[in-house]
C-alpha cells in the first residue's frame, strides 16, 4: 500500500472531505487528491501537516503503509471488499481526544453500559 492510500483511508474513516483536511494543512484538495492518487510527491513538511491535520503522525502513516495487506490488484481487492478489522488504537483514540468533553463523558458513560451489559449476558 502507498502513503496516499494510507492517507485516503483515515480521511475516510474520519469522515472528512479533501476540502477539510486540504485546508487544515493548509494546502488545496486538488494537490492532495493527487498524493492520495500517487500522481504528485510532497515534501516532509507537507506530509506533516496532512498527517497533523488527520490527528496522526507520520511515523503513524509509515508504520500504516508497512503493515497493511497488499492488495492482488484492483478488483476484488478494495476496502469495501475486506472483512472489517480490529478498530486501530491510535485512530480510536485521535476520535476521542476531538471530541469536546461533554462528548468524552457520552463516550465514556456509552462505553461503560457496554461493557456492564457484556458483563451480566456472560453471567
Amino acid at each position: 500500500m502507498k502513503i496516499g492510500q494510507v492517507i485516503r483511508e483515515i480521511r475516510e474513516a474520519h469522515k472528512a472531505t479533501l476540502e477539510e483536511i486540504a485546508l487544515a494543512a493548509d494546502t488545496n484538495a486538488s494537490n492532495l487528491s493527487r498524493i492520495e492518487r500517487g500522481t504528485q510527491g510532497y515534501s516532509p513538511e507537507t506530509l506533516e501537516r496532512i498527517a497533523t491535520a488527520l490527528g496522526v503522525t507520520v511515523s503513524e502513516l509509515h508504520r500504516r503503509m508497512e503493515t497493511a495487506p497488499q492488495s492482488t490488484g484492483k478488483s476484488g481487492g478494495g476496502i469495501g471488499s475486506q472483512k472489517p478489522s480490529e478498530p486501530d488504537p491510535a485512530m480510536t483514540w485521535s476520535k476521542y481526544s476531538a471530541l469536546t468533553p461533554d462528548h468524552r463523558e457520552l463516550v465514556d458513560e456509552f462505553m461503560t453500559l457496554l461493557l456492564r451489559r457484556q458483563w451480566n449476558s456472560r453471567k
